[in-house]
């Protein structure tokens, strides 16, 4: 009997020492997924912060607007800007030297949309041309006969704002990452010429961050007079 309680006293230190174990890894583990907390919460309030400054909601009293006479940058069409963006217009000699970099010859730089301060790595920008003779399409191919390294490309006909317009989506490998990387244009047609409307990013989950800027400069075109 002795030896049997021996065994049982045993064996209820080993449950004990085991169960002791048990509950401290639980608690490490809870103490994980606390230390942890923070940073997901900063992440996910540092994610809503650039959604809400890319959403490009205009502020009730102050309208920002591209294109027109006296704004940051004078061009064909006129758009509103998602807040948090710097526009940037660009020199005659500034847009030949952009085009020159950017392999665009037939095309002139004219604006540069910082997307930096509304916290993503990337820019929307603005190529313009005086031809009156190419439908927003036949442009927009031919900017894109200039891009390289692309694999994939889909267009569509549509309206930006009220003026006709064509659009195109593409895949291109990153000079910088070597990696396939989303981007798209958008061409619109005016008795001025045709403006096209680039946006890039540094990878894709950049780009799509930045997308509902290029909506909104989308859904808000407008001739300029």
């Amino acid at each position: 009997m002795r030896k049997l309680t021996r065994g049982a006293v045993s064996a209820a230190l080993t449950i004990g020492v085991l169960s002791g174990c048990s509950s401290a890894a639980e608690k490490g583990g809870d103490t994980t997924r606390e230390s942890t907390a923070p940073a997901e919460t900063a992440a996910k309030a540092e994610k809503a912060a650039k959604a809400e400054k890319n959403t490009g909601k205009p502020d009730a009293k102050k309208v920002t607007l591209i294109g027109p006479a006296g704004s940051a940058c004078e061009l064909p069409v006129s758009f509103e800007l998602a807040k948090a963006w710097k526009p940037s217009g660009l020199s005659v000699e500034d847009g030949k030297l952009l085009a020159k970099i950017s392999g665009h010859a037939a095309f002139r730089g004219a604006c540069e949309l910082d997307a930096k301060p509304a916290g993503n790595i990337g820019f929307m920008r603005v190529w313009t041309t005086d031809r009156t003779d190419s439908s927003a399409r036949q442009t927009l191919e031919a900017y894109m006969g200039e891009e390289k390294n692309v694999s994939e490309q889909k267009f569509s006909d549509l309206k930006a704002g009220d003026l006709p317009a064509s659009e195109v989506v593409y895949t291109q490998k990153s000079a910088l990452t070597d990696e396939p990387r989303q981007q798209r244009a958008l061409a619109v047609k005016t008795p001025k010429g045709v403006t096209i409307v680039h946006l890039g990013g540094l990878d894709t989950e950049e780009h799509k961050e930045m997308l509902p800027a290029y909506e909104l400069a989308k859904k808000s075109m407008a001739p300029t007079t």
